[in-house]
Formats: C-alpha cells, sequence, structure tokens
C-alpha cells in the first residue's frame, strides 16, 4: 500500500503540474491554483476523514487546525506569488486557469469534480482495503505536519523574495520537488 499511495500521490500532484510547466505552458501561480484547489478540497473532506474514526477522538482544534493551516497556506502563497510577479491580477489568474482548455474542454468543468470524486475515491479505497484506523490518523496527522512544514517553507521564500528575485521557472521546480518529497514524509509510518 506505502509504494502505491507514494507513486499515486507523486502522478497526481507533481507530474501532472510538470507535464503542464513542460508542455502547456503553465506558469508558476497556475500551478499553485492547481495545488491549492486539490488542497482545500482535500480539506473540504477533513470532517468526513476524522469522522471514519470513531475509536480515536480527536479534539475539535485538530479540525481547526487543518482549515487554519490552508487558510495560511493559501494567502503565504498568493503573497509570494504577487511579491514575485508583481503585478498580477488575481481574478484574471484565477479566471483564465478555471477557462483554460485543453482537448476542447474548459479545465474548470473537468478538474473541479474530478478533484471531489478523487477525494470520495481514496476515502473509499482506505475503508474497502480496510487501512486501520491508527494508520488513517497516522497519515492525517502526517498531511497536518507536512502542511505546517510546507507554510515553513513558503514563509521563507516569500521572505527571499524581499532580498532578491526569484525566477519562474525555480519557483516551479522548487513547488514540484515540495510535492514529489512530501508524499515519502506523509506515508514514512505506514507498512
Amino acid at each position: 500500500m506505502k509504494k502505491l499511495e507514494i507513486i499515486s500521490a507523486i502522478l497526481g500532484d507533481a507530474a501532472l503540474p510538470l507535464v503542464g510547466f513542460l508542455f502547456w505552458d503553465w506558469g508558476f501561480y497556475f500551478i499553485t491554483l492547481f495545488f491549492l484547489f486539490d488542497l482545500v478540497i482535500r480539506t473540504l473532506f477533513l470532517h468526513k476523514r476524522i469522522g471514519f474514526l470513531p475509536s480515536i477522538i480527536l479534539p475539535k482544534a485538530f479540525l481547526l487546525k487543518g482549515i487554519g493551516f490552508v487558510v495560511s497556506e493559501v494567502l503565504i502563497l498568493h503573497l509570494l506569488v504577487y511579491f514575485s510577479f508583481n503585478p498580477i491580477s488575481f481574478t484574471a489568474e484565477i479566471w483564465s486557469f478555471l477557462s483554460y482548455e485543453e482537448l476542447g474542454v474548459a479545465q474548470g468543468i473537468l478538474l473541479l469534480p474530478l478533484l471531489f470524486l478523487n477525494e470520495i475515491i481514496r476515502i473509499r479505497n482506505e475503508k474497502k482495503l480496510g487501512t486501520s484506523q491508527n494508520v488513517r490518523f497516522e497519515i492525517l496527522k502526517n498531511y497536518q505536519l507536512s502542511g505546517l512544514f510546507r507554510i515553513l517553507f513558503w514563509s521563507l521564500l516569500l521572505f527571499l523574495t524581499f532580498l532578491f528575485s526569484i525566477s519562474e521557472t525555480t519557483l516551479v521546480a522548487i513547488l514540484i520537488i515540495t510535492l514529489c518529497i512530501q508524499p515519502f514524509w506523509i506515508y514514512r509510518n505506514i507498512s
């Protein structure tokens, strides 16, 4: 299970943005939006995931901390984009992301339902495979810790943008490397 989860996470979270950057002219903010939509949708399902852990009593702070981390990460990444690519129109870029067409289909129409479906399938597979509640809790806990590490890392990059300019290619490479490393941390305790 561990290898499958890591490979699946890398393919879904890092490989597609890399292909988009190399072949479809996706920029840093475009890839960041792809990542953030996925992150927000995962957070929307956090309450449901916690509900599937009846034998583990979690304080409400666990859910609130998860939501707080996502809000912080969204804000910090937007600040990073703003200070790296000033001037930028966020509304125009978000609309461009949602209306981006590949093979004649607008991405927003296809991507957002797929992200919801992906999360539903993930939860169903965990239940179907009989993944123990302790393992699912460890995954949730590790996911929150990786979110904290990402927030600290994005904050450091934001600070560095005040000192010197960081190219878009460098930012894309850093984001994709981060997305490749993250699954190894999240699934490290799973056998």
